[in-house]
């Protein structure tokens, strides 16, 4: 792994106090070897006391130059808080705004609508069930048309298309932009993972069929996610009931 570059704002803190000690440096040293050369000499006779005269004024410019480097860095760290402050902040409001955005998805009612669909027409798949039958029988009543059906399109593959969709938007923004923390994931794993328990082998299959790799593979790793993550926490599966008080 490469390690992370210093950002901008730590370089520009570092080459300042770089700078700032340079300066000090050379601003010390004239100041010592004026004072030595032109002072005393205007202050004294005796050069007997030019070393303890040189003592103090060593002292003098170590104590300032500690004090000067201690408020610089007094300084930078404050500088650095403010930034760090900053950056918690901005990531909470696209925290929220992320939040904002899977919320109005979810809630949408096209899509709740969508995912009672499967809930109410598609049985998880057994462990010991075999694949293709299973995939067969649920192909056929995801494409099924009933007689007084108004559309050109199944209700169970519109219900399909839009739920992964929503789920492929999902995923993708869990992955690349969102933190998902326990707290995140008790919040959203429920809707999700009762529904792609029912859709996840068949996708897989899809897959597997078409030769495609990256078909929805971003709604396969939040699924995965929230099914994988509500096992670890000991959750139970949630059973669909159509009809509740």
């Amino acid at each position: 792994m490469k390690p992370n570059p210093l950002p901008e704002s730590n370089r520009n803190i570092i080459g300042k106090l770089l700078l700032i000690g340079l300066a000090s440096i050379l601003i010390g040293a004239a100041v010592y070897f004026a004072t030595i050369l032109w002072a005393f000499p205007s202050f004294s006779d005796d050069w007997n006391m030019l070393e303890g005269f040189a003592s103090v004024l060593s002292l003098s410019l170590l104590v300032g130059g500690l004090v000067f480097a201690l408020t610089e860095y007094v300084n930078a760290e404050n500088a650095k808080q403010a930034e760090k402050l900053a950056e918690e902040r901005e990531k909470a409001k696209l925290s929220y705004d992320i939040y904002k955005a899977i919320f109005d998805k979810l809630t949408d009612p096209q899509q709740e609508a969508a995912r009672r669909w499967i809930l109410s027409n598609i049985k998880i798949k057994k462990d010991q069930e075999d694949i293709e039958k299973w995939y067969a029988r649920t192909h056929a009543r995801i494409m099924s048309m009933p007689r007084r059906s108004k559309g050109d399109v199944p209700e169970g593959q519109l219900a399909l298309k839009l739920t992964l969709n929503c789920f492929d938007y999902i995923g993708f923004i869990a992955n690349h932009y969102w933190d998902m923390e326990d707290d995140s994931l008790e919040w959203i794993s429920g809707p999700i993972a009762k529904v792609w328990s029912r859709i996840g082998p068949y996708v897989a299959h899809v897959r597997t069929l078409r030769g495609s790799k990256d078909y929805y593979v971003s709604a396969d790793y939040v699924g995965s996610l929230c099914i994988q993550w509500r096992q670890d926490k000991g959750l139970p599966n949630e059973e669909y009931v159509e009809k509740t008080p």
